[in-house]
């Protein structure tokens, strides 16, 4: 696997969106994006696997890590020109303790933020 693959819940609204936006700075499709809902018929995932991806955005790498939900997502801004500045600063050790959950607030927060764009609770979180 030469680029990153980027795993998002494709039921969700703020995930098709995130998607939408980095394909556009991705200039030098370094990204590779696929829905949770694809990547399972052809990788069998087990329940809490399939439940950390939809709760935050994975991206596996080339090199066989992976970066999870703030992480995952500067580490994708470091890949696009225009976001790679602010994506550098977003990763300066410290900066995850605001980041971290900041993400995590607004992943909580989806179908309140989104309920008029989500259908039947899609962007509402498995509760844990």
């Amino acid at each position: 696997m030469s680029k990153s693959l980027v795993l998002y819940d494709g039921a969700c609204y703020l995930c098709n969106q995130s998607k939408r936006l980095f394909q556009r700075l991705d200039w030098f499709n370094t990204m590779e994006w696929i829905s949770l809902q694809q990547y399972e018929k052809v990788n069998p995932l087990s329940k809490s696997r399939k439940k950390a991806i939809v709760q935050e955005l994975h991206v596996l790498l080339p090199s066989g890590g992976e970066k999870r939900g703030y992480f995952a997502i500067t580490y994708l801004m470091r890949k696009c020109p225009i976001t790679f500045i602010p994506g550098v600063l977003f990763s300066i050790p410290g900066s995850s303790m605001i980041g971290k959950p900041l993400y995590a607030l607004v992943a909580r927060s989806r179908y309140k933020l989104f309920k008029s764009k989500c259908k039947n609770g899609t962007c509402s979180l498995p509760k844990a």
